[in-house]
């Protein structure tokens, strides 16, 4: 086989649920109850559902006597990616290297198909299924705070306490959070829109989104839109921790603040210190934080080669709403396995699963919180999607979208 094999990547690991009486979830949460055509549990969303739909769309391929692939095509499920994945994506991605594996690409989870599209930039209710060609980086600081402490009975009045340095400080960031900058792939995301967006207007600024004003002008808009929106256009700070004090009545003479920030791509591991630097005042000292490593935002895949193509097209060609569907690449600002596997991958690592859905209702909230779930028929969908990618990615290209072999 001349071509690079090619991976696809998920886990198999859950973040904690709450059982028993005190459980706020409307089903068992390790039941997988099927209710209302909806499967219930911890992993129905993130991410067991990719999982087993991977296995499922191997298996109807087996089933449908398709055993001459045009290239070596690997499954590695992780065990521990919620916690970071070393051991699992980690221990696979160092195994693999030391046989001289070097991969074509990745796919891996990443951006869902949104069903209710993005109204606030296309004004048109297409839906967006989201290809992650980059992940922010991540890198957490401590501010050490020192103070004058004493008796608790008659605290200082000229706010010199140590809370009181920390809680200014904290206010200093939230006031002042880093500055917007539209950077790849978040360029490609606006582009890939634009010829789907039916006001001329709009269509002309993501189409000329690269353009240093009207890429600043979009920044902004974003930035002040929402939560989600405002991550893919700075490096976003927040703080997760917070200690002083050991008592009751003692005014502590040392504080700690834990600034968690989510690189963008350009940004160096330095910046966060830069960017601390920048609102202090008193005594206090910065340091890295222990924990998960530092690492800066992931090399950006492209979005105009072959690899990126197989994605989207199984994509288009399983997945056909009345409305519509555009294929996007997208800034992912948390992280994932795939990661572990950028050193022996030649040609891209694409972050999407077909999970489908809806801003509006809500369903963001459901994963890794109360009542995570999945349609039945969204699931069915996903395995036949996969069957399509794996199809396109080991040369299929000529086969049918794949419903006589996707039945399920």
């Amino acid at each position: 086989m001349s071509l690079k094999p090619v991976l696809f990547v998920s886990h198999i690991d859950v973040v904690p649920a709450t059982e028993g009486v005190s459980s706020e979830w409307s089903k068992p949460p390790f039941g997988g109850e099927i209710f209302d055509n909806f499967i219930y549990g911890r992993g129905a969303m993130d991410l067991k559902f990719m999982v087993i739909a991977l296995l499922e769309a191997v298996t109807e391929l087996l089933k449908s006597g398709w055993t001459r692939p045009e290239r070596t095509l690997y499954l590695a499920f992780g065990h521990d990616e919620e916690v970071g994945g070393d051991r699992g994506a980690g221990a696979m991605a160092s195994l693999l290297a030391s046989r001289g594996v070097t991969l074509d690409f990745v796919v891996d989870e990443g951006g869902p198909i949104l069903v209710d599209g993005l109204p606030l930039l296309l004004r048109t209710p297409i839906q967006i299924a989201l290809v992650g060609t980059a992940e922010k980086g991540f890198n957490s600081v401590i501010a050490n705070v020192s103070g004058k402490g004493g008796h608790a009975m008659a605290p200082p009045t000229d706010h010199s306490t140590v809370p009181a340095s920390m809680s200014a400080l904290v206010l200093s960031v939230d006031q002042h959070p880093p500055a917007t900058h539209l950077v790849p792939p978040v360029t490609h995301f606006m582009k890939a829109l634009a010829p789907a967006c039916p006001n001329p207007v709009l269509r002309f600024v993501l189409s000329h989104c690269e353009n240093r004003f009207l890429g600043y002008l979009l920044a902004k808009l974003l930035a002040r839109s929402s939560a989600n929106t405002a991550a893919v256009v700075r490096t976003t700070v927040g703080v997760t921790r917070m200690n002083a004090g050991t008592a009751d009545n003692v005014l502590p003479d040392t504080g700690a603040v834990l600034f968690n920030f989510r690189l963008l791509p350009g940004h160096s591991l330095n910046y966060p210190l830069q960017y601390l630097q920048k609102h202090l005042s008193g005594k206090v000292k910065l340091q890295q934080a222990g924990g998960q490593k530092a690492r800066k935002a992931t090399p950006v895949s492209s979005p105009f080669n072959e690899q990126f193509d197989i994605v989207a097209r199984a994509i288009y060609e399983t997945v056909h709403p009345e409305q519509g569907i555009v294929v996007a690449p997208h800034l992912m600002t948390g992280a994932s396995d795939s990661r572990h596997y950028l050193d022996i991958t030649a040609n891209g690592v694409y972050r999407f699963f077909p999970l489908f859905m809806n801003l509006t209702a809500g369903d963001v909230s459901r994963v890794h919180g109360i009542d995570e779930r999945i349609k039945v028929d969204d699931f069915l969908q996903a395995i036949k999607v996969y069957i399509r990618m794996i199809q396109l990615a080991c040369g299929d290209r000529n086969v049918s979208s794949g419903t006589d072999i996707g039945q399920t």
